[in-house]
């Protein structure tokens, strides 16, 4: 018996045992925190069962509790780490996807499919470019974007920039050249809810009121825009490896 107890021990598995008034034996594997282990095996047997016949069924169950309490494991920490959405901020990231890969425009998610049928008004995509066609979309609700919104938060702000293009960035939501005063910003925006994209072009705009990120800037950007934290937390925690200048 030691031995087998000893085995279940090496797999991180406690062993209990319990001779009971049933006619099978039981198995009842479930998650636990002592250590040095992670799962508890409770098995019922009828008082009456031989030794070796018990001994033998323990045995043979091994490889099944094994197999378990990889699945609890797994189990558990996807419960600790939530699957995140994902979000690019690279043309090579789009590479592998394919028609029933799920991705965001707008802050809505959808599948490529799903996407392209609405935009191209066609359903036969086997010989599209994904990749080229996606950074076309989100580059098209950009543009459109800047088109309806830019006067507005100008006017809010009191500055207006010379041009404001979509562009392809890896490391920036947006960019803005005080001495030119004009201003990029990230095509890959277009995968969130609009109010990320106007929280970015009103930080663009406020640095032709100052060039910096000192309290008076941030003062501007509060002034224009008083909910704008919750917008920056939104990209800071969808892309670390994304700043803003």
């Amino acid at each position: 018996m030691q031995s087998i107890l000893h085995a279940y021990a090496e797999q991180g598995i406690k062993l209990t045992l319990a001779g009971k008034r049933v006619k099978n034996i039981n198995f009842r594997l479930k998650p636990m925190t002592e250590a040095p282990f992670t799962s508890l095996l409770a098995v019922s047997y009828p008082y009456q069962m031989p030794k070796p016949v018990l001994l033998q069924s323990l045995q043979n169950r091994l490889p099944w509790a094994i197999d378990c309490q990889a699945q609890l494991l797994k189990k558990r920490q996807s419960c600790k780490h939530p699957r995140q959405r994902r979000y690019f901020n690279d043309i090579a990231q789009l590479q592998g996807l394919t028609l029933d890969s799920e991705v965001y425009l707008a802050g809505q998610k959808t599948t490529v499919q799903a996407l392209f049928e609405t935009c191209f008004n066609d359903t036969d995509f086997g010989d599209t470019d994904i990749a080229s066609s996606l950074l076309g979309i989100y580059r098209f609700w950009l543009t459109h974007f800047i088109s309806n919104e830019q006067s507005y938060w100008q006017d809010k702000v009191g500055k207006s920039a010379s041009k404001i293009t979509p562009y392809t960035m890896k490391t920036r939501w947006g960019s803005c050249s005080t001495n030119a005063r004009t201003i990029r910003l990230s095509v890959w925006l277009a995968q969130f809810v609009p109010s990320c994209t106007e929280y970015v072009l009103v930080h663009e705009l406020c640095h032709l009121l100052e060039p910096n990120h000192s309290a008076r800037f941030w003062g501007h950007v509060e002034r224009v825009m008083p909910d704008y934290q919750q917008w920056h937390d939104t990209l800071q925690s969808a892309n670390a490896s994304i700043d803003q200048h």
